[in-house]
């Protein structure tokens, strides 16, 4: 996350993640999957705005299709805060929203996060990481990873995280195929085989640190994707149709329903952007892992 803050405004820039491994270890005793998975915040953004405010609570969105009432996430990241706090003050809240909705980029808890540590710095609580996760976990399986971002070792429901240092950049092309997919729908129909070999993430984790695409590319693992597949076939369609570029790898995010393609180099992103946007078979973003250095 990144901040700005001027006469008592504050304006946050929420990244977006993508899944470059996730396996499925079991399912739990509530009703949960155990999950493995390494999660990397990426140069794509929504932006949120606030500021203190006379009355109680004013949340506006860009994106009309998403709700501004108390189900959202933002507004559940500040009725959880000010419970916890004991303020009850009142604020001023924009969702300038860029993340796609439903697309296994984690945009919703990431504006929960951000509402947490924006509040937190707003109303100078001083709360410090720890304490932000704790209250984060209580919004969403993903959301505590936000609270730290960057790279990270996530398991349990994906609230246990562990920092991973990553000095070196990767370039990722997003596709969005303007369609969601539903999370619970896919987790229910994943059928655990206990016969089935996993994969090990410390294996992934050599790949990954090696700093060459090729070799992280061969490794980019999400047992999800088959009934991913199976529930959303446009989606395999979508796959097949990018693996005529020049990716080192291409792996759905999360539970879907976008895609992402890792590029050899950085000169290859921009020509490989014009080439899918000419396909029209969804919104292109393209992105980095050197998130921070990136937001406006």
């Amino acid at each position: 996350m990144k901040y700005w803050e001027e006469r008592g405004k504050i304006k946050i820039a929420a990244p977006a993640k993508i899944n470059l491994f996730l396996e499925i270890l079991g399912k739990r005793p509530d009703g949960y999957h155990e999950i493995e998975t390494v999660m990397q915040g990426i140069s794509l953004y929504d932006y949120i705005y606030l500021e203190n405010h006379e009355k109680d609570v004013e949340f506006t969105c860009s994106n009309p299709k998403l709700t501004v009432g108390e189900d959202n996430l933002v507004l559940r990241a500040v009725r959880l805060f000010q419970k916890e706090t004991n303020i009850f003050r009142g604020v001023k809240i924009h969702l300038d929203k860029r993340i796609p909705i439903g697309a296994g980029l984690g945009g919703g808890s990431s504006d929960a996060a951000a509402t947490l540590s924006g509040l937190n710095t707003l109303w100078k609580v001083g709360y410090g990481e720890e304490k932000l996760m704790s209250l984060a976990e209580k919004l969403g399986s993903d959301t505590p990873f936000f609270v730290l971002g960057n790279t990270a070792i996530c398991k349990g429901r994906g609230e246990v995280v562990t920092p991973y240092t990553l000095p070196v950049k990767y370039n990722y092309i997003i596709v969005y195929p303007r369609f969601e997919v539903s999370t619970a729908t896919v987790y229910k129909n994943f059928e655990i085989v206990l016969t089935k070999d996993l994969k090990d993430v410390s294996f992934f984790l050599q790949s990954l640190s090696s700093g060459s695409p090729e070799r992280l590319g061969s490794c980019l693992y999400n047992r999800l994707e088959e009934v991913v597949f199976r529930l959303y076939p446009d989606i395999e369609r979508i796959k097949k149709t990018l693996a005529k570029f020049n990716f080192c790898g291409i792996l759905i995010s999360g539970s879907g329903s976008a895609l992402y393609g890792l590029c050899k180099e950085e000169g290859d992103s921009k020509e490989i952007e014009r080439q899918i946007e000419a396909l029209n078979i969804g919104n292109v973003f393209v992105v980095t892992n050197d998130f921070n250095g990136n937001a406006r």
